[in-house]
Order: structure tokens, then C-alpha cells, then sequence
């Protein structure tokens, strides 16, 4: 007999109701047997958890490692991004390239990066000996690995014309600015124009990228530059595949920020007083990344004991005998153990931290 109209849809409200029975009672009977199960059997479920906790646990300390590479963060392994960036890579290298000018498609690897800007509003043209001061004290760094000592000579990128350490045209203009004051000249005897500048040897160089805050002399036909606030020096390390040369030149740039840090905190008078000095770093980004997990350890910390008072408050009643707040402080302190547990596997299996995973406990928490 076929149902129509409102006859319908009452059998159908029943057919929910029969399912909705049918899954309760099932659940019920199960979850009887294993309380049943667990009850019977109460050492096993005391130790096994308690042991597989301290072994995850202990994994968690000695396999931890962080997520060095961003672009996993916010891109695929088969993004066109990525790949597009890698055919850049390899068709167009560093020591190829003839005015050093990157794109965001195209980043330079390796690499520190000092820019110098001349205090009190100043010519940085005027101060070519402190701007060599320190580029002599980048060049002099040395970084130590297994009783060897490496110096920036050894890790840099070398030029493809004649095989030396590949650096920016504006050092050569500085050195000729240098020159010609101690030869008692000034700076303006050195021909500086910009955006394209001709070098002594005849080349022409791009330096838009590496000279900063210009102001042209007036009357001038090909924009010689009058005035300048900043330069921009990179200093460009080898991106080669063995983890050796990468963990040297990893080194080679924390020791090239304490340098700029140093120089920069140092009371004056000194040497390059006159020069206010930031630096970057090809992990610079990675870093600042990583430190949000460090700044947020007061509030992960202040949002746990608000989640333990929630637990222990929702759990409490005005009767002693039937309130029961050590069982909420007791749940909290599951979902803890779980967290740690999943985060040993975690690391097992070669997962690495990044400080978006800290919000998932209390996902969990919400969840449970």
C-alpha cells in the first residue's frame, strides 16, 4: 500500500525515531561492555596508557624539530608556485645574473643583508670609511665546524667571469669614493648616477636596489646623485645540496646578525658611529615566525588554568557529596596525556613543529 501526503511523512518521522532507537541502544550496550571490560581489568588500563605516555613523551624531547621551510606552511608540495620558483632557480642563477635584481619568483638562497643609514639625516656618501669599516668586518667573520674555521671567502658565491666572491657594484663605488677623499678630492669627483651608474672598468651596473633615499644634482643630464640616505649591501652565500654547507652558512648568518648587533648597540664613540646598521637574513622570516610560539607561552599558560577552573567549576555542586570537581580536574588531565601521546606519533613519524600546532590542544579540549 504506498503512503501519501501526510501518512508519508508520519512513517518517515518513525523510521528516524526506529534508527535513532536502534543506534542508542547499540551504543549503550557497547559502551556498557567496555565500562565492564575496563572495570575488570583496571591495572592494564592504568599502566599501558601511563607507559605509552612517558614513551610518546620522551620522543617529543628528543625528536623535536621545527619547520624550516615556510612554504610548506602556506603552499603545497605541488603548488605551481613552488615549481615555477625552482625552474627560476635553475635556469637563472645567482652568479648569472647580471644586475643581482630579484623578484619575489626568485630568491637569492643563502644570504645577509646589511642596510646602512647615515644618522641625523646625513650623506652616506660622505661616510665611505665607516661603510667599508664594516663591510671589512663582514668579510673578516669566521664561523667554526669541526676545528675548521670558515670565513665569508669560503662560503660566498662566486662570480662566473673570473671566480671570486660575487658582491655589489656599490662597494666598488665606495672604494673609489674612499679613494679620491684620501687623495684630498671629494666624493662628487666620482661619477654617480642612478639608477644605472658606469663603473671605472667600463660596465654598467644597476644600483636602484643597492642606493637608497637619492637626490640628484641639480642641472644634471644623466641624474648624477648629489645625496643619499642609505646603501643596501648583500652578502650572497652558496645554496648547495649537502646539510654541511648548509648548517655553516646557517652559522655564518647568526654570527653576521651578532656582528650588526654588536655595532650597533655599541656606545659611542666608535668607529661607525654615524651609521645606523639592520640587518637581514635569508631565516630572518623563519625566525620571527617561530618566535610567536615563544610569545605566546603566557597566554597558552593562562588559557589552561582558565580551562582547569571551568572544569573544576562546572563540575562542583552546591552538595558536597554529589558535586565532583577532582573528575573534571581529572578529565582536563586526560585530554593532556592524549595531547602528549599524539604529539610523540607526531613526531615519530617525522612530523615538525610550527607554532600554528599549539591551538590544537584546546581544540581538543573544546571538543571533548
Amino acid at each position: 500500500m504506498c503512503l501519501i501526503g501526510g501518512d508519508g511523512a508520519s512513517a518517515s518521522r518513525i523510521l528516524w525515531r526506529m534508527l535513532r532507537q536502534v543506534i542508542h541502544r547499540g551504543l549503550r550496550a557497547s559502551f556498557y561492555w567496555l565500562g565492564l571490560f575496563v572495570s575488570r581489568h583496571p591495572v592494564f588500563f592504568l599502566t599501558v596508557p601511563a607507559v605509552l605516555t612517558i614513551i610518546f613523551g620522551s620522543t617529543v624531547l628528543s625528536r623535536f624539530k621545527p619547520e624550516r621551510d615556510l612554504e610548506v606552511l602556506v603552499a603545497p608540495t605541488h603548488s605551481l608556485a613552488k615549481i615555477e620558483r625552482s625552474l627560476a632557480n635553475s635556469l637563472f642563477s645567482i652568479d648569472q645574473s647580471k644586475h643581482k635584481l630579484y623578484s619575489d619568483l626568485h630568491t637569492p638562497g643563502r644570504y645577509g643583508r646589511l642596510i646602512l643609514l647615515a644618522r641625523s639625516g646625513g650623506n652616506i656618501l660622505e661616510l665611505a670609511d665607516q661603510v667599508l669599516q664594516v663591510h671589512k668586518q663582514v668579510l673578516e667573520l669566521r664561523v667554526t665546524y669541526k676545528g675548521f674555521n670558515y670565513t665569508f671567502a669560503h662560503l660566498c658565491v662566486l662570480s662566473h667571469r673570473d671566480k671570486r666572491c660575487l658582491l655589489d657594484d656599490i662597494i666598488t663605488i665606495f672604494e673609489d669614493i674612499q679613494q679620491a677623499v684620501l687623495s684630498n678630492s671629494t666624493f662628487h669627483k666620482v661619477p654617480l648616477s642612478y639608477p644605472n651608474t658606469t663603473l671605472k672598468d667600463g660596465r654598467v651596473s644597476f644600483i636602484g636596489h643597492q642606493l637608497g633615499g637619492v637626490s640628484f644634482s641639480p642641472n644634471s643630464r644623466d641624474q648624477q646623485v648629489k645625496f643619499a640616505r642609505a646603501i643596501q649591501i648583500t652578502y650572497y652565500l652558496r645554496n648547495l645540496s649537502p646539510v654541511v654547507q648548509d648548517i655553516i652558512a646557517e652559522r655564518w648568518e647568526n654570527e653576521f646578525c651578532a656582528l650588526v648587533t654588536r655595532l650597533s648597540t655599541a656606545e659611542a664613540p666608535h668607529p661607525t658611529d654615524q651609521l645606523h646598521i639592520q640587518s637581514l637574513t635569508s631565516f630572518s622570516l623563519w625566525r620571527d615566525f617561530h618566535q610567536t610560539g615563544l610569545l605566546s607561552k603566557g597566554e597558552v599558560l593562562v588559557s589552561l588554568v582558565l580551562v582547569l577552573l571551568a572544569a573544576t567549576i562546572s563540575s562542583s555542586m552546591r552538595d558536597c557529596l554529589r558535586g565532583k570537581p577532582f573528575l573534571g580536574l581529572l578529565g582536563v588531565l586526560t585530554i593532556c596525556i592524549a595531547n602528549v601521546t599524539a604529539a610523540g606519533i607526531f613526531f615519530i613519524s617525522d612530523g615538525k613543529f610550527n607554532s600554528t600546532l599549539l591551538g590544537i590542544p584546546f581544540f581538543a579540549m573544546g571538543n571533548s
